[in-house]
């Protein structure tokens, strides 16, 4: 997994997780890629700074021949869950992240609740549905990024869940 720092057209700075870098190209040509405040799909890169962990999980924040004067990463935040340092740190500290990150992850619970996992079927019962060959009903499940292009294409109404910081801890 890699976390990067993004920023929309608008100047909103959020993160992401993605499987590689290449995972990022593929949902950025998909216009999968949305701004949580404006919604806006023009999302780029931004530019941050690499953190690297050692073998034994300690942060080198710095390199020994720098000087004290170079200011050094800050360290994460503790994690309420383990008290060790958390992995994932919000870019912003604005509490509207807090609430736009809450409000995903009730999003999320609310359509795992309502809707039936069809796993790797999900194109395949998204056109059954669409084409009347099955009976209508939320579905939910996982498609390639060609798959949901294929499926928009067909006039297929399909939105991806959001991925949440915590979903691969």
């Amino acid at each position: 997994m890699i976390k990067y720092a993004l920023r929309c057209t608008n100047e909103h700075e959020f993160e992401a997780w993605f499987n590689s870098s290449a995972a990022f190209d593929d949902q950025k040509r998909a216009a999968l890629l949305r701004c949580p405040v404006c919604e806006t799909d023009k999302v780029e890169k931004a530019l941050m700074a690499p953190r690297v962990v050692t073998k034994k999980g300690h942060t080198l924040q710095q390199l020994p021949s720098e000087t004290a004067a170079t200011p050094s990463a800050p360290e994460p935040a503790p994690n309420p869950k383990t008290g060790g340092p958390d992995t994932y740190a919000p870019v912003s500290s604005d509490p509207r992240h807090t609430k736009i990150v809450d409000l995903m992850r009730q999003l999320r619970q609310h359509v795992e609740a309502t809707t039936e996992d069809v796993g790797k079927r999900f194109a395949e019962e998204a056109r059954k549905i669409h084409y009347d060959e099955t009976e209508p009903r939320g579905i939910r499940g996982e498609a390639t990024a060609q798959e949901v292009r294929d499926l928009q294409d067909e006039g297929v109404t399909v939105t991806p869940l959001p991925r949440l910081p915590d979903d691969h801890n």
